[in-house]
């Protein structure tokens, strides 16, 4: 199917791994949601929020609802997409008809046709640049799109990144590139990545890799599909946008607060899971990361078990030495100078105790003041040094009082 024949599409398909969840119909009011009778009778569930109790579900004004317009991709490729399909940047439906055979997690749209996506045999043999511009020129629906939901508006929203496979290799990634007025943002995100690591937070699996002309990629393993007995299998995730039922527009508007108390409802030991949100927090503040959004932090519901826990973190950067001095998220009203006692008021408003998020700063603190110096390896001399003033003066703020 061409692209350009999306806007006469009426109605989409919706599965949930292999089995049908659903019809999602346009409507002239905006759309409907109608679960399929199997699916109800199984009691499964589409997402976090969506009752089947409620079926069809209506939305007026938007033609797709928050949840669905959260697995769209953000930034250059939806407006790529936008472009191709010859739409108007409302017509979420249409986009989510493209792209949506192959989604983040485990809901996807069912199409016909086999989804085929850039494939690599040696970075070595391979020009990133010219690769990239293939990928987004694809004329047809399945050639080779894929839906990653993830670039931000602020610095980070410069970053080029594509889906692709690696041969002989049963997984998927996002390659991510420099863009060119901001020459070492891969290196800023996987230098962060390996600091956050050596802090104890648990991260996206991420490496380095150099195409032949020597440019740098950041080739990001995905963490919503896994392997079992040589078979791909989903994971369902959502973002804290979808997992809240707002739509991506909202990512910077919520506070950090709206987002744990999403994950105080939905995560299996919500207090172990806020404390690690407190620790995610915190290592962003240090490091001068202001683009720590909703969309930004995630869960996810493991198998076999069907715990919901938050998925690795992701999409970490230094944005300070980009002049992005504040927090995306308030915490206590707060995006910039926040002190030791926010964080602990803060735990204690999920019952997370005082002592656990005083020992979680202690530890964090005193691995930053150890490994700190990684980040400066990317960083211009004027960089490095406003890095590395802010770095001091936040470490000030969240060490605590001598007794």
């Amino acid at each position: 199917m061409s692209l350009n024949n999306l806007k006469e599409q009426k109605t989409l398909n919706i599965f949930c791994h292999s089995e049908k969840a659903g019809v999602l119909r346009r409507t002239d009011l905006g759309c409907e949601f109608e679960f399929s009778a199997n699916f109800i009778q199984k009691k499964r569930k589409l997402s976090f929020h969506m009752s089947y109790n409620d079926s069809p579900i209506k939305y007026r004004g938007d033609n797709l609802p928050p949840f669905f317009a959260g697995l769209l991709p953000e930034g250059l490729r939806l407006k790529t997409l936008i472009q191709k399909i010859k739409t108007s940047d409302d017509d979420l439906f249409s986009v989510l008809a493209a792209i949506g055979s192959h989604c983040v997690g485990d809901i996807y749209v069912k199409n016909d046709q086999p989804i085929t996506q850039t494939t690599l045999n040696k970075f070595k043999d391979t020009d990133f640049y010219s690769l990239f511009k293939s990928n987004m020129s694809a004329s047809e629906i399945h050639s080779k799109d894929e839906s990653f939901a993830g670039v931000q508006e602020k610095i980070s929203a410069s970053m080029i990144n594509f889906p692709l496979n690696i041969a002989k290799n049963n997984k998927s990634y996002i390659l991510k590139l420099n863009p060119k007025d901001k020459p070492r943002l891969v290196e800023n995100e996987w230098t962060s990545l390996e600091l956050a690591k050596k802090c104890g937070l648990i991260v996206n699996k991420a490496k380095l890799v150099s195409d032949t002309n020597n440019n740098l990629g950041l080739l990001v393993e995905r963490f919503d599909r896994y392997v079992k007995d040589g078979k791909v299998n989903m994971l369902h995730q959502e973002d804290a946008c979808q997992f809240l039922n707002r739509y991506p527009a909202d990512k910077y508007r919520l506070s950090f607060k709206e987002v744990c108390d999403g994950v105080n409802q939905y995560a299996t030991a919500p207090r172990i899971e806020i404390l690690k949100l407190i620790q995610l927090y915190a290592f962003s503040y240090l490091i001068g990361n202001g683009d720590l959004h909703a969309k930004n932090i995630s869960l996810q519901v493991l198998k076999p078990s069907g715990k919901v826990v938050l998925t690795p973190n992701y999409d970490l950067l230094a944005t300070y030495i980009h002049k992005d001095h504040k927090m995306a998220l308030k915490i206590n009203g707060r995006d910039d100078n926040i002190k030791r006692k926010d964080f602990i008021n803060f735990g204690e408003l999920f019952y997370v105790p005082a002592k656990s998020v005083d020992t979680m700063l202690n530890k964090l603190i005193i691995s930053l003041e150890k490994h700190h110096s990684i980040m400066h390896q990317f960083m211009n001399e004027k960089q490095s040094k406003q890095w590395l003033t802010m770095f001091k003066k936040r470490v000030l703020d969240l060490k605590a009082e001598p007794s």
